[in-house]
């Protein structure tokens, strides 16, 4: 009996450990050939054809991408099946910034795959020295590489990485929910 209670004690502890976790994909940042890239490929039901899947995507991202102030492009390729946007996000955090990023989305017959690249950084100049901001690439700003020279500039790169991978996350976990 002593040993039931402890194995179900682990049971139950084991199972509230794996409901609490998140789910991220993205914990890290790659480089592919000298560029930040983000890819990820999402398993979808069979049951629909790849058509269905590619109108459930138009769909998705005419509803999430439409009428945003910050969208700065989208094109739809129905003969590949393809759906970029070009948008933004804007940060508060470390300081008041604005993403720039590139979200190819493909549909077919076995899932969608998912590529978010051409990261930017625009920082607003705080003082009058400069009309245009300031524009740091992905490369120089989240990379491992980047994070380890250190610097004065060590925690705002940090900061700004984090925010990066909860914005990538958040469109994995939105485009996971489509089908």
């Amino acid at each position: 009996m002593k040993r039931f209670i402890i194995t179900f004690s682990l049971f139950v502890a084991t199972l509230f450990v794996t409901m609490g976790q998140v789910d991220n994909a993205f914990t890290t940042v790659t480089v592919v050939n000298g560029k930040v890239l983000f890819e990820q490929f999402v398993p979808v039901n069979n049951n629909l054809t790849a058509d269905q899947k590619y109108n459930l995507l138009q769909d998705w991202a005419r509803k999430t991408f439409v009428g945003d102030p910050l969208l700065a492009g989208i094109r739809y390729d129905e003969k590949a099946r393809t759906v970029t946007v070009s948008n933004r996000a804007q940060f508060l955090e470390p300081e008041k910034m604005v993403m720039s990023y590139r979200l190819d989305l493909s549909v077919n017959n076995a899932g969608c795959m998912l590529v978010v690249r051409d990261i930017t950084y625009q920082v607003a100049q705080q003082d009058a020295s400069s009309f245009f901001p300031k524009v740091y690439t992905a490369e120089q700003t989240i990379t491992d590489q980047s994070l380890n020279n250190g610097g004065e500039q060590s925690e705002w790169r940090k900061a700004i990485r984090s925010e990066t991978l909860k914005v990538v996350n958040g469109l994995l976990s939105a485009v996971d929910s489509i089908f």
